[in-house]
């Protein structure tokens, strides 16, 4: 009887070792997040830092359509991400969610005013559209909204990440966007989907 269960026991640990084996590795990153989108292959610290703001904006239309904002982590300040969190909650407490695509993206400007620290502006065309959350259903959308960013970055560790960012439009000049208590405007054209940063 000892022997029989015994025999039982070590065939249910090679069965389990066995598919253990057989599985993938595990990884970090949840199925759905799009993994990185790497545009600058040079070997730069300019390159390195148009990849983060490139990465940060994938990750940023991902938050909007999915309401997570966590994965911003991934290239940005935990603050940055609150603010993305707040903006996102904000639209979502009106029953709506933002999609949004980031239609072009010039980077007029790159520059390093001191170690560790880079300052990037870009000039970048956005359409975005306010959908339903219950149906699905188109509320309001906009195309070709222009909107001039600048993005400054810090080396912790060697890792670019951001910490803050500005934005303005091509009428009114950059200014730091803290976040706003909703006030029932989501459907204002202002208020675009990088408006939190």
């Amino acid at each position: 009887m000892k022997g029989r269960i015994l025999a039982i026991l070590m065939l249910c640990l090679m069965l389990g070792a066995c598919s253990e084996e057989a599985k993938e590795p595990v990884s970090s990153r949840p199925a759905d997040i799009p993994p990185p989108n790497v545009e600058f292959t040079g070997k730069t610290p300019e390159d390195a830092v148009k990849n983060v703001i490139v990465r940060y904006n994938q990750l940023l239309v991902y938050g909007y359509e999915r309401m997570n904002m966590n994965p911003l982590q991934e290239v940005a300040s935990v603050r940055l991400a609150e603010k993305a969190y707040y903006h996102m909650a904000a639209i979502g407490e009106g029953g709506v969610r933002m999609t949004s695509r980031l239609t072009k993206m010039n980077f007029t400007d790159v520059s390093f005013p001191k170690a560790g620290r880079a300052v990037v502006k870009t000039r970048e065309l956005w359409d975005f559209a306010y959908n339903d959350i219950s149906t699905g259903a188109k509320r309001e959308e906009a195309r070709d909204v222009a909107h001039l960013m600048e993005y400054t970055l810090e080396n912790q560790n060697g890792r670019w990440l951001l910490i803050e960012i500005t934005t303005g439009s091509e009428e009114k000049p950059r200014q730091a966007v803290e976040p706003r208590r909703f006030d029932g405007d989501r459907h204002a054209v202002s208020s675009p989907p990088v408006a939190h940063r």
